[in-house]
């Protein structure tokens, strides 16, 4: 039985043989240790997840982009682009990024995609983990206005029952578009629990910009979301600057893992 106790032959210093045991705790403990130096995980693996994923480096999509955190007023002098595009030098340019942009006047803007998914269960709860991975020039350690150009432009995403979209406080030129997904609740709390990492790369300040790729991934729960009657959800990732400056980004892979 597993619960008897197991014996080994020890050596002691005189040549004799005594016997030396293990309890049952002991080995599944030595176990539980060979199988994480390994590599092996216990708790979490893909088999257990829905899986989601864009490959946008050769892929077309069918990803929509949209803004928020400005005024209606900035609107054309916010220098909106986004598209597929080839990836910029040093990287290969034979492969293509999910290129996106803004000049963020408002030192709030925020640079976002959004995708509605299925084949998931119906009206079942999930929690969301994601990975994000995108070509960035900016360095780590520079100073910028409103904040630096690398880790206070922050990478987020959110998993949602509801389409995420831009909506207007206020009216006239006092017009502001927010997220909406952001104010269905505590918004400060929403944004700190979106956030996975930031823009900044390897690079310090004083090496200049040159774009690598980054990848950032969120904890296990991340995001929890309820599906809807047909099995369906809505997706979004993005970034929201507090630099107010000129951003550039490339997506180059996205993925959400859904758990019940």
């Amino acid at each position: 039985m597993l619960f008897n106790t197991l014996s080994v032959l020890k050596k002691n210093d005189n040549s004799t043989h005594q016997p030396f045991q293990f309890s049952y705790l002991t080995i599944l403990g030595l176990i539980t240790a060979l199988l994480l130096i390994t590599g092996c995980d216990l708790t979490d693996s893909d088999q257990d997840a829905t899986i989601f994923e864009t490959d946008f480096r050769s892929e077309n999509t069918d990803w929509d982009p949209f803004y928020t955190g400005y005024t209606v007023s900035d609107e054309e002098n916010m220098e909106f682009d986004n598209g597929i595009k080839p990836l910029p030098e040093p990287l290969n340019s034979s492969e293509n990024g999910y290129y996106i942009t803004a000049l963020n006047r408002s030192d709030n803007v925020k640079m976002l995609l959004r995708n509605r998914i299925d084949g998931l269960d119906p009206n079942t709860t999930y929690s969301v983990r994601f990975t994000v991975r995108f070509a960035t020039e900016e360095p780590s350690g520079c100073a910028g206005v409103g904040g630096a150009p690398g880790e206070a432009v922050k990478v987020i995403a959110d998993a949602s029952e509801v389409r995420p979209e831009p909506i207007i406080e206020n009216e006239g030129d006092d017009g502001y578009y927010l997220l909406n997904i952001q104010y269905m609740g505590d918004s400060q709390e929403w944004y700190q629990n979106a956030i996975m990492g930031n823009i900044a790369n390897s690079r310090e300040c004083e090496d200049g910009e040159e774009f690598e790729i980054k990848e950032v991934t969120s904890g296990l729960s991340h995001s929890t979301v309820t599906t809807n009657e047909n099995g369906e959800a809505w997706l979004m990732f993005g970034t929201r600057s507090g630099f107010e400056g000129q951003t550039e980004l490339y997506y180059t892979y996205f993925k959400a893992e859904f758990r019940k």
